[in-house]
């Protein structure tokens, strides 16, 4: 038995067979201490977690990024005169200016008109016109 932070631990009698190291660089058979164990050492463990967080983080960095350009350009059109005398942003536009059709946090349905609404930040975009493509865009 070893004394570790004053309580006593049994050491394990188990072997476990050679592993390879999960790290995608590395490839280096070792002989795991637990049958948990996957990387040959702590840094390796901790790279490789990096890593995909790393991917993770930068698909969420890419769709804040999206969705902050589809909030100004719709700030940007709601506010221009063109939309002030018309009401309504054509599809055409709203490409145009860099509108991502495919980037909104959710979508709910209008409640008098039920029709459906895009909802990125704190703006809605609703098609009104299907057959000219035109769509309202109103701040929630």
């Amino acid at each position: 038995m070893i004394k570790k932070n004053t309580m006593w631990h049994r050491v394990s009698n188990r072997t476990y067979p050679p592993k390879l190291c999960k790290k995608l660089d590395c490839n280096l058979e070792f002989i795991p201490t637990d049958g948990r164990q996957v990387y040959c050492n702590a840094q390796h463990r901790i790279d490789s977690n990096n890593d995909k967080r790393k991917v993770i983080d930068e698909f969420e960095s890419d769709f804040k990024k999206k969705a902050r350009n589809n909030k100004l350009v719709l700030i940007k059109i709601k506010e221009s005169a063109y939309y002030i005398e018309l009401g309504v942003a054509n599809k055409t536009l709203l490409k145009y200016e860099g509108y991502d059709f495919s980037i909104y946090h959710r979508k709910q349905i209008e409640i008098n008109t039920k029709r459906e609404i895009q909802i990125c930040y704190d703006y809605g975009l609703i098609l009104i016109d299907a057959l000219n493509e035109n769509y309202k865009i109103v701040k929630l």
